[in-house]
């Protein structure tokens, strides 16, 4: 533990879809105080089982990542509530994370085609296999892979989402009724 608390997020703490749903929040896609989108919806987009995406939800609301709203929605809650901070990645995952981006980039690995185990990329890449899975988590959550619960991890898109920027962040309220 850490000052009042906090700990680094370790991997026993959250699986794949909760990594890539807690960076998503943690680089600013889901808003504090705003809601996240449905379960159903949030495993469509993260192309991985509803009931997978729902645990790593729970164990986000038990991590006092995320609040119920009135209406037992969930919301992303305050940061200074979190019992665990999102860690930087280290200088191996993120030459990891660079390389696999390009290769995406230039055609070495084609969309809805699955990557090589991770363990076959960190020998290829020669680096550890802790190193290449955070990567990988990093690229699921900028949207180019999806982690499928068994499997490989297969490209979605050659480019990566950009993180919102407050200015563009719309709470899609706006004429809408009371």
């Amino acid at each position: 533990m850490t000052r009042r608390g906090v700990r680094p997020v370790s991997a026993t703490d959250l699986s794949d879809t909760g990594h890539v749903v807690f960076t998503r929040i943690a680089r600013g896609d889901h808003l504090f105080g705003s809601m996240l989108p449905l379960p159903a919806d949030l495993a469509t987009a993260l192309r991985v089982p509803e009931i997978c995406v729902r645990s790593a939800l729970d164990r986000l609301h038990d991590l006092r990542v995320l609040d119920r709203d009135v209406g037992r929605r969930l919301i992303v809650a305050p940061r200074e509530r979190w019992t665990v901070r999102h860690t930087e990645p280290g200088p191996n995952a993120v030459t990891v994370a660079r390389q696999l981006r390009s290769e995406i980039r230039d055609g070495w690995h084609l969309p809805d085609h699955p990557l090589p185990p991770v363990h076959d990329l960190a020998r290829l890449m020669g680096f550890p296999a802790g190193d290449v899975r955070r990567a990988m988590r990093d690229l699921a959550a900028e949207g180019m892979l999806a982690l499928p619960v068994r499997g490989n991890a297969v490209v979605i898109s050659l480019r990566p989402a950009p993180a919102p920027t407050i200015a563009l962040a719309d709470h899609g309220m706006e004429g809408a009724p009371c």
